[in-house]
């Protein structure tokens, strides 16, 4: 396998990644933060969700919870995609490949599994492009000829 092979579908997975995360953000913003494309039914689900305390000492409601998870998701695809796109730069090509070969595995295993449990478009084609790529790391130089 060539080393440049390798770096090439990990830093392409790390690039899904960070872009997933800048829409991910932006969807946050759009959706959590302006209140521009807020109609009365989405008003009324995010009252609900306000009146539904989870934490009353700390004042934490179900959409506090929504919201922070929808933030912490965009954030930890930031740093998914730069540890990726480091690892992919420095770290050696020997100590490479098995991290492909988890990441793809875990990858493809998590798209199957949201896929069929919470079926949410974009987060199962995040996972899907993530382990196509590094699946095209660990194991494309077996189909497409390089030493």
């Amino acid at each position: 396998m060539s080393e440049l092979h390798l770096r090439r579908g990990i830093k392409f997975a790390a690039g899904v990644f960070l872009i997933a995360a800048g829409m991910q953000a932006m969807a946050h913003y759009q959706f959590y933060v302006a209140d521009t494309l807020m109609d009365e039914r989405r008003r009324a689900v995010i009252e609900a969700m306000k009146s539904y305390v989870l934490v009353p000492r700390l004042g934490t409601t179900m959409w506090t919870l929504h919201c922070m998870f929808s933030l912490s998701f965009a954030v930890l695809l930031i740093l998914a995609g730069t540890a990726y796109w480091w690892m992919a730069k420095d770290m050696p090509a020997q100590r490479l490949r098995p991290l492909a070969t988890a990441s793809a595995w875990l990858c493809l295993a998590a798209t199957l599994l949201m896929a069929g449990a919470y079926p949410v478009v974009h987060t199962v084609l995040i996972l899907l492009l993530a382990g196509l790529g590094f699946s095209w790391s660990a194991w494309g130089s077996r189909f497409s000829g390089d030493p």
